[in-house]
């Protein structure tokens, strides 16, 4: 398949451009950082005529695209100003999900958060283990823009029954050698109470592209995924 990488050059994203090239896809990443050369297009989500440009076809990188995995994002609270997470976010995946239904692309597998469900549980859940029918209940707006991406999402699939959206609902993204640095974090806690689970590199790599095969009805949007810790 042709399948476009939106933030390819993050730590999420090289292990998902390489994951995919390493099982024969034809790869492009899409970012605003990374190298000139083939399999790369320098582009600004946050601008609408960019992203359709780069989808519909770019030079010699691709003429047309099966699939889009979208990651790009700031990728926690606290990094930028909340209203520039807000804004940066939202309008980066409003632009990557209008633009690839424009382009024809039914295909798509994106980055949510299990912050979703109000991690790191400051305030107590209602009830644990956290299960597939518990409700969103962000508390950052990070976590916020993440559940609005997914009702996005949704009423996207609703509108155009033929197109799949798969939400994934990442933990914290590490490399295996990045635990050592935190033995008694708040997450080992959490993964040893069984309330949720990390989210690991190598598992990263292989998750996005077992989304189906053929567009669900309703959408797909809001699936948490569990992955395997060290």
């Amino acid at each position: 398949m042709r399948i476009a990488v939106t933030g390819g050059s993050g730590k999420l994203g090289r292990a998902v451009v390489a994951g995919l090239r390493d099982r024969g896809h034809a790869v492009v990443n899409f970012d605003q950082h990374g190298a000139r050369g083939p399999g790369f297009v320098q582009v600004d989500l946050r601008d609408f005529g960019q992203v359709n440009d780069a989808l519909a076809g770019v030079g010699e990188q691709h003429d047309g695209l099966d699939a889009l995995v979208h990651l790009a994002a700031i990728p926690a609270p606290g990094i930028r100003p909340d209203i520039e997470t807000f804004h940066n976010n939202i309008t980066a995946t409003f632009n990557a999900f209008w633009g690839a239904r424009r382009a024809g692309i039914r295909r798509i597998v994106y980055a949510s958060s299990e912050t979703v469900l109000g991690l790191p549980f400051d305030t107590p859940p209602p009830y644990i283990p956290v299960d597939e029918e518990y409700p969103a209940r962000p508390e950052s707006v990070y976590s916020l823009v993440k559940h609005l991406e997914e009702q996005l999402a949704i009423e996207l699939v609703r509108w155009d029954p033929d197109l799949s959206i798969t939400a994934l609902r990442f933990s914290n993204v590490m490399d295996p050698e990045d635990y050592a640095a935190f033995p008694n974090s708040t997450a080992t806690r959490w993964r040893a109470n069984g309330t949720c689970g990390g989210t690991w590199m190598r598992a990263t790599a292989r998750r996005p592209w077992h989304a189906p095969s053929r567009p669900r009805r309703p959408a797909s949007t809001g699936s948490s995924s569990r992955h395997p810790t060290p």
